[in-house]
Protein backbone atom coordinates (compact mmCIF):
# COMPACT_ATOMS: atom_id res chain seq x y z
CA UNK A 1 0.00 0.00 0.00
CA UNK A 2 1.35 3.41 -0.93
CA UNK A 3 1.84 6.10 1.69
CA UNK A 4 -0.98 8.14 0.18
CA UNK A 5 -3.33 5.16 0.23
CA UNK A 6 -2.43 4.48 3.86
CA UNK A 7 -3.12 8.10 4.79
CA UNK A 8 -6.45 8.08 2.93
CA UNK A 9 -7.44 4.87 4.68
CA UNK A 10 -6.56 6.27 8.10
CA UNK A 11 -8.41 9.54 7.46
CA UNK A 12 -11.58 7.81 6.32
CA UNK A 13 -11.69 6.00 9.66
CA UNK A 14 -11.51 9.20 11.72
CA UNK A 15 -14.64 10.57 13.36
CA UNK A 16 -16.09 13.61 11.58
CA UNK A 17 -14.91 16.06 14.27
CA UNK A 18 -11.34 14.77 14.01
CA UNK A 19 -11.44 15.04 10.21
CA UNK A 20 -12.46 18.69 10.55
CA UNK A 21 -9.62 19.33 13.00
CA UNK A 22 -7.14 17.59 10.69
CA UNK A 23 -8.28 19.70 7.74
CA UNK A 24 -7.87 22.89 9.79
CA UNK A 25 -4.35 21.80 10.75
CA UNK A 26 -3.39 20.95 7.17
CA UNK A 27 -4.82 24.24 5.88
CA UNK A 28 -2.83 26.18 8.50
CA UNK A 29 0.35 24.34 7.52
CA UNK A 30 -0.23 25.06 3.83
CA UNK A 31 -0.84 28.75 4.53
CA UNK A 32 2.33 28.98 6.63
CA UNK A 33 4.39 27.21 3.97
CA UNK A 34 3.02 29.45 1.22
CA UNK A 35 3.75 32.57 3.28
CA UNK A 36 7.30 31.40 4.02
CA UNK A 37 7.95 30.64 0.35
CA UNK A 38 6.47 33.95 -0.78
CA UNK A 39 8.55 35.87 1.75
CA UNK A 40 11.67 34.05 0.57
CA UNK A 41 10.95 34.67 -3.11
CA UNK A 42 10.22 38.35 -2.52
CA UNK A 43 13.28 38.90 -0.30
CA UNK A 44 15.56 39.46 -3.29
CA UNK A 45 14.91 42.55 -5.44
CA UNK A 46 15.74 40.52 -8.57
CA UNK A 47 13.28 37.76 -7.61
CA UNK A 48 10.66 40.36 -6.73
CA UNK A 49 10.95 41.98 -10.17
CA UNK A 50 10.94 38.60 -11.92
CA UNK A 51 7.78 37.51 -10.09
CA UNK A 52 6.04 40.77 -10.95
CA UNK A 53 6.95 40.27 -14.64
CA UNK A 54 5.66 36.69 -14.55
CA UNK A 55 2.38 37.76 -12.95
CA UNK A 56 1.98 40.47 -15.59
CA UNK A 57 2.68 37.91 -18.33
CA UNK A 58 0.09 35.52 -16.94
CA UNK A 59 -2.53 38.26 -16.69
CA UNK A 60 -1.78 39.29 -20.28
CA UNK A 61 -1.75 35.69 -21.53
CA UNK A 62 1.91 35.88 -22.61
CA UNK A 63 4.66 33.27 -22.29
CA UNK A 64 2.32 30.59 -20.95
CA UNK A 65 3.59 27.04 -21.28
CA UNK A 66 1.00 24.27 -21.40
CA UNK A 67 2.57 20.85 -20.80
CA UNK A 68 1.24 17.79 -22.57
CA UNK A 69 -1.63 16.56 -20.38
CA UNK A 70 -1.93 13.08 -21.89
CA UNK A 71 0.41 11.60 -19.31
CA UNK A 72 -1.99 12.68 -16.52
CA UNK A 73 -5.04 10.90 -17.93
Amino acid sequence: MSTLAAIESAVTQLPRSEKAELLRFVAAQLRETAEDETDYLLSSPANHEHLLRVVADIRAGRNIVSPDQTMFR
